[in-house]
């Protein structure tokens, strides 16, 4: 009797241990192709992708060891009935209990995107759409929307200034109109009282500011010149003087396909981003101008300087004029310095 009895525990024993095995293998044991190469593997679904969508996609990814304790967990969940799109991260150990988790309460990475410094439209939804889930297309689409446009008083050329160039987190599975709200969110927070009343003092719009803004950013590498040389501009446009920045026509001449530093000649080109013939500032940013040069370029100084030039010594730094006879006195200091490193300009 009690071999018999000895013999049915150990039978039991083994059954739960066979249990436990098959449960730990179900829920926790790790289930990722592991990459000695990669700690951690990034898993897109994409907006509308239904549950065998997902299942192609682990399989052509080859992201999952055994697909079968994998399914059969999936079905307990109730996965089919709870995909969510995302961009989700997993390490190598994780087990499919970890994994469906993560997958099915929509529990995502964020992806943190940062730009500046960029020249066009095109080259902006190309980088942005590098990052989330919309299309360079889809983005292009919104951003040349003139329904919406109008909505915001804004025109095609003008439209980037919403878009302030920082660090920003986001959802991969971000949608073009969803980047857009986000954007104007954030534009709008910038934008508040104190510095709304700086644009005021200075008789510019926050479009017009970012606009000159992204010209001095290009003029100058020193954020404590910023101040100068918008007094500059401001004084140009208030006695109705073309700005004569150089950045613009160099603007005019990208857009036109010619990728080289600007000549005389060039300063006489057909474009309403040539400030040598155009009065007034271009009808949009040159670049997307960092939000330090913004906050420089409402601190514009009240003086009398109308000229500038490169100072003498090659410090990247500017030598302010009043009159067109001392800047052409600076312009050769320049030009003498210049000469005597055989530097031809």
């Amino acid at each position: 009797m009690k071999k018999k009895i000895s013999i049915f525990l150990i039978i039991i024993l083994c059954l739960l241990l066979i249990a436990f095995i098959f449960t730990y293998k179900l829920l926790f044991a790790d289930n990722i192709n592991d990459n000695q190469t990669q700690k951690q593997h990034l898993f897109f679904v994409h907006t509308g992708s239904s549950y065998n969508d997902v299942l192609l996609a682990l399989k052509k990814q080859h992201l999952i060891k055994d697909m079968s304790t994998f399914k059969l967990l999936a079905e307990k969940l109730n996965y089919k009935q709870n995909v969510k799109p995302g961009r989700y991260a997993f390490d190598n150990s994780s087990g499919n209990l970890t994994i469906l988790r993560k997958l099915r309460s929509g529990s995502q990475e964020p992806v943190k995107i940062t730009f500046n410094n960029i020249q066009n439209k095109e080259q902006f939804a190309e980088k942005i759409a590098k990052q989330i889930e919309a299309s360079k297309e889809e983005l292009l689409g919104e951003f040349n929307n003139a329904h919406f446009l109008d909505s915001l008083q804004l025109t095609e050329e003008n439209f980037p200034t919403i878009f302030l160039a920082n660090t920003y987190e986001f959802y991969w599975n971000t949608s073009a109109r969803q980047f857009i709200d986000r954007m104007l969110k954030e534009y709008h927070k910038f934008w508040n009282e104190d510095r709304l009343e700086k644009a005021q003092a200075i008789g510019l719009s926050p479009t017009d500011v970012i606009i000159l803004a992204s010209i001095i950013q290009k003029e100058s590498t020193h954020y404590d010149e910023y101040p100068t040389i918008a007094g500059v501009y401001l004084n140009r446009l208030k006695i109705g003087m073309p700005l004569q920045a150089d950045p613009t026509v160099l603007f005019a001449l990208k857009k036109l396909g010619v990728s080289r530093r600007v000549l005389h000649a060039d300063l006489k080109i057909k474009s309403p981003y040539n400030t040598y013939l155009n009065k007034g500032l271009p009808p949009g940013p040159i670049c997307l101008p960092e939000l330090k040069s913004i906050d420089e370029t409402l601190q514009a100084e009240e003086h009398n300087y109308i000229y500038f030039c490169a100072k003498e010594d090659f410090s990247g730094y500017a030598n302010f004029a009043e009159t067109w006879e001392q800047h052409q006195a600076n312009a050769r200091k320049y030009q003498q310095a210049l000469n005597e490193r055989n530097i031809n300009r």
